[in-house]
């Protein structure tokens, strides 16, 4: 499968949809794994970096350009709720690398409904990675770390989102095991919320 549009809209024609038809709309791709763990353990074996549950203080351990108050509040509301977590690595003090799961909503950018997930599915959120930490290998191991961790607690499926023309996330995704079931809109046309995912129908796909 493509891992971006066959025919880009160019970056004139995007701003102009965006700033005049106030159009900003998102084409997301719906990826599924079911759990492997025994794969899943061999591709940890040599995975020797301490990673922890983060609170709202491992985040201030990031550079200071990382994440800007309103990203820092959004974070704490986050850590309130139970159904999300977030883990991360440390490393001299200082926060390199942090990446989130969620156990029970299918969130998007642009939320028009909440949509649940399914007891046995957990979702793979956005991760960040601190420069001077990058080329080490880190974020592909923290996927299949994330996914060893939703098998713990109690999940067999794992969902990914991944925005359309994204390569890096597909070449993560598509290594780690997943499959893609099918592709959805997220975002705004003339300022209205649009989403035209219908979960449902990608339950009923085999991947």
């Amino acid at each position: 499968m493509t891992t971006k549009s066959k025919y880009p809209i160019s970056n004139i024609w995007s701003a102009l949809c965006r700033r005049i038809l106030h159009i900003q709309l998102g084409k997301m791709h719906y990826l599924l794994l079911n759990i492997d763990i025994d794969a899943v353990n061999k591709q940890l074996e040599d995975f020797d970096l301490p990673v922890k549950e983060l609170t709202y203080e491992d985040f201030l351990l990031s550079n200071p350009q990382t994440f800007n108050a309103r990203k820092l509040e959004f974070i704490k509301i986050r850590l309130q709720c139970p159904n999300y977590k977030a883990f991360g690595i440390i490393e001299n003090s200082k926060l390199i690398y942090s990446t989130w799961v969620s156990l029970e909503k299918l969130g998007l950018s642009v939320d028009t409904k909440e949509i649940k997930l399914n007891p046995d599915e957990g979702l793979l959120e956005d991760s960040f990675c601190d420069y001077a930490a990058r080329g080490r290998g880190i974020h592909g191991k923290m996927n299949y770390w994330r996914i060893k961790k939703l098998y713990e607690l109690g999940k067999r499926k794992v969902i990914a989102i991944v925005l359309d023309g994204n390569t890096p996330a597909f070449k993560v995704q598509y290594k780690s095991g997943f499959k893609e079931l099918g592709t959805f809109y997220n975002g705004y046309i003339f300022g209205y919320k649009v989403n035209t995912l219908d979960k449902k129908k990608f339950d009923n796909i085999e991947a």
